[in-house]
């Protein structure tokens, strides 16, 4: 009898722990960010700012181009990935391959900073003062909220 208790509170333990580890993962996507998501997500961003029909057409392809940008990016993640593996199967390992490899990811990460801001710069100059507010308002909000998950 006290075994059999024994066993049903691990069995209940091992889920309730597995629960909790994937509430965890609010939002975690295996697929990855679709067209679905950036539609979504231009939408309610167009919604919360009430652009017009030409903002948000403007906005629209701005998301699309960095997007796309992003997934040129992340196509060699494999290769790279792989290149990590082998390096960490090497007897030794020296500090000019690894300052290589995170050179080569800075510089990738650098020009997709650079294309975005000079996005963001020229989707700015067609917003109002009004809708300039509400983004200032929604940064300032979540500044003060601080880090809450769902929060969106």
């Amino acid at each position: 009898m006290q075994r059999k208790i024994i066993v049903i509170t691990g069995i209940l333990s091992v889920l309730v722990l597995m629960a909790g580890l994937t509430a965890c993962k609010h939002g975690h996507r295996h697929r990855g960010f679709d067209e679905f998501d950036l539609a979504a997500a231009t939408d309610r961003i167009a919604h919360r700012l009430d652009l017009t029909e030409s903002q948000k057409a403007e906005f629209e392809r701005i998301a699309a181009e960095i997007a796309e940008k992003a997934k040129a990016m992340h196509a060699d993640r494999e290769d790279r990935l792989q290149d990590l593996a082998d390096l960490i199967r090497q007897d030794a390992v020296d500090q000019d391959t690894i300052d290589g490899l995170i050179g080569a990811k800075m510089e990738n990460m650098q020009a997709m900073i650079d294309f975005t801001v000079s996005r963001l710069i020229a989707f700015h100059a067609t917003l109002t003062p009004e809708q300039r507010e509400k983004i200032a308002a929604r940064i300032e909000d979540h500044a003060a909220d601080g880090c809450r998950f769902g929060s969106r």
